[in-house]
């Protein structure tokens, strides 16, 4: 493998801005060519997104998804379940953590499906991925105190067709949604079902 000539090699980084959320870091590097050059960060905790998914008798495949309000955007928005790690958390136990929160529900299963940078050209977290299946229904969500969650069962097919028209248009729904595609179908010529 022969040495990237792309990469910029930090100088300085210092907290210019802290939240309870997120920190924003000024950040000073120098360019493979010499030039120095002053970047912004915004780091975060990692996330996790889980994919619960139930299956009825007839063989028809349905998401359970969240229906919550989102504030940037001032729009109701449906996703699939998910939420910022804790520290010291692993994306697994984040992932059961936070299905169970939102849904009252735990997973039977729960496969990694992915692991992505949500914008890595101003972000440092990552975003992981999980698909649960084999759902048990603990009786009652667990909301933190700021959370209004509608829980719902949607059809596959449904959330394939409108996933980036509103109310589904969070991005990483989408990206969460082509790692599940990914899992389920190698051949993307097939439709999923």
């Amino acid at each position: 493998m022969t040495e990237s000539t792309l990469s910029w090699t930090e100088q300085n980084r210092r907290t210019v801005f802290t939240t309870r959320v997120f920190e924003i870091h000024e950040i000073e590097s120098r360019s493979p060519e010499g030039n120095t050059g002053t970047f912004f960060s915004l780091h975060a905790h990692d996330w996790v997104i889980v994919i619960p998914v139930k299956q009825d008798a007839a063989g028809n495949r349905f998401f359970l998804m969240v229906r919550q309000w989102r504030h940037a955007s001032g729009t109701e928005s449906i996703e699939f379940p998910g939420g910022v790690m804790d520290e010291g958390e692993s994306p697994e136990n984040a992932a059961v953590r936070e299905l169970r929160e939102e849904t009252g529900r735990n997973p039977g299963t729960l496969t990694h499906l992915a692991s992505l940078y949500p914008n890595p050209a101003i972000m440092d977290n990552r975003c992981h991925i999980f698909l649960a299946e084999d759902l048990a229904d603990t009786g009652s969500q667990d909301l933190d105190d700021d959370e209004f969650i509608d829980v719902l069962e949607i059809e596959v097919d449904t959330v394939c067709a409108a996933m980036g028209s509103e109310p589904y248009s969070h991005g990483l729904m989408a990206a969460a949604l082509m790692a599940w595609i990914q899992h389920m179908k190698k051949d993307f010529r097939k439709p999923v079902r």
